[in-house]
């Protein structure tokens, strides 16, 4: 996973002041594959309920002014049917921490 330390203590920092300590965080994407360079952050997060689209834009804004680094977040309520993107996510994100 091509996430160092201090990108991890951002994204985990920003999610727990915007969306809450009890959504799951994890990646997807190329930051997954050591053998590619650059990309964007691909987050996925899991949460019980909603996750206000408020809250995720302010999160996404935040993450791109540290990271420097374009950020794409999906989220999946665990009690919903996933969307087919939802799906393809979960299959195959890692967790963050």
């Amino acid at each position: 996973m091509r996430i160092t330390q201090t990108q991890r203590a951002i994204i985990l920092s920003g999610v727990n002041e915007f969306i809450g300590d009890s959504v799951e965080t994890h990646v997807f994407g190329s930051r997954l594959d050591d053998s590619k360079r650059g990309g964007g952050v691909d987050l996925l997060l899991i949460a019980q309920k909603e996750v206000p689209p408020k809250a995720c834009a302010e999160l996404n804004e935040v993450l791109e002014a540290y990271l420097k680094l374009p950020v794409k977040i999906v989220t999946y309520v665990t009690t919903d049917e996933p969307s087919p993107t939802q799906a393809k996510v979960l299959a195959e994100a890692c967790p963050i921490d």
